[in-house]
């Protein structure tokens, strides 16, 4: 896809956040200083307690002021639409807002796979969408609050076949960095992959056994499945033609668990709450790309049945 003019402006003004958790509130509250936010939640009780505390709250630092609402023209004249939500409600809420995001750029900070088939099935294949890998470790405290568990980086590029405006994506770039470390990358799947092998060892895992990041560490037999999980996985993106930014998957796992150490994975808060997980956008992921290569993996099929086997329980 040709790019396409850049903006007039190399300044974010508008920044639309989608979803109201604990990556979209660390999102908000630190474009707020910068931008003007247009956050959209879940329900309108949920923007009126954020707005009535007087914005977003980052490790109880002061509000800070943005605009939020359930209704989706809120995010219309938006410079770029941050997608913060879980993948399983990617298409619905998405689809919903059709209307409203038109043809504004995407940027999806989520785990898993499949958000550029998501976003495309939701919005059409003319949406320019990027994606934001990052390793930040964020729990949410109730709507609109979180802390952050643990520091990590995040990579902002254009996904295959959307580059558009790259100004836009250097300006989100300058205005994260003030609270992220944060790289442009002119490749972005790579960094894709490394956060899905890492969620692919950790997070299965850790919400199956009610343990912290870091705790995996400290149970040889649970630390030898993830690195079963990273090597099956990082085989399967091998085989996929992707170029991983690591030679060893296993401390690259051990490397993201040791940073978020304190962290209690999101699939595991998922299963304390009875809800569904992300568990077939990251495991089942690896192994349907897996089954299109004539490939196996074993590991991580286990660990898509033992979670999903927990959902129905």
């Amino acid at each position: 896809m040709r790019r396409s003019a850049p903006h007039a402006h190399a300044r974010l003004v508008i920044a639309g956040i989608v979803g109201g958790g604990a990556i979209g509130t660390l999102i908000g509250a630190t474009l707020a200083p910068q931008a003007e936010v247009r956050m959209l939640v879940r329900d309108n009780r949920t923007a009126r307690a954020i707005v009535s505390r007087g914005g977003l709250v980052l490790d109880n630092a002061a509000p800070r002021r943005v605009a939020a609402s359930a209704e989706p023209e809120l995010l219309a004249g938006a410079d770029i639409v941050v997608v913060a939500l879980k993948s399983f409600a990617t298409v619905a809420v998405v689809e919903a807002l059709r209307a409203a995001i038109g043809r504004i750029p995407i940027v999806s900070f989520q785990n898993g796979a499949d958000a550029v088939a998501q976003i495309e099935f939701a919005l059409g294949h003319h949406a320019a969408i990027a994606l934001a890998p990052s390793s930040e470790a964020v729990a949410r405290m109730e709507p609109g609050i979180a802390r952050r568990t643990g520091r990590g980086r995040t990579f902002l590029g254009w996904a295959q076949d959307h580059a558009n405006d790259d100004a836009l994506l250097d300006a989100l770039a300058a205005a994260l960095a003030g609270d992220l470390e944060i790289e442009r990358a002119a490749r972005i799947e790579p960094h894709v992959w490394a956060k899905l092998i890492a969620n692919a060892a950790i997070n299965p895992l850790t919400a199956l056994t009610g343990i912290t990041n870091g705790e995996l560490l400290e149970r040889p037999g649970l630390r030898e499945r993830a690195a079963g999980i990273a090597r099956e996985a990082a085989e399967v993106a091998r085989e996929s033609g992707i170029e991983l930014p690591f030679e060893d998957p296993v401390a690259h796992v051990e490397a993201v668990a040791r940073l978020t150490a304190a962290n209690r994975s999101s699939m595991l808060v998922d299963l304390e709450r009875g809800g569904p997980t992300e568990i077939e956008s990251i495991n089942g992921a690896i192994v349907r790309k897996a089954a299109e290569l004539g490939m196996a993996a074993p590991e991580n099929a286990r660990a898509l049945h033992e979670v999903r086997a927990r959902q129905r329980a």
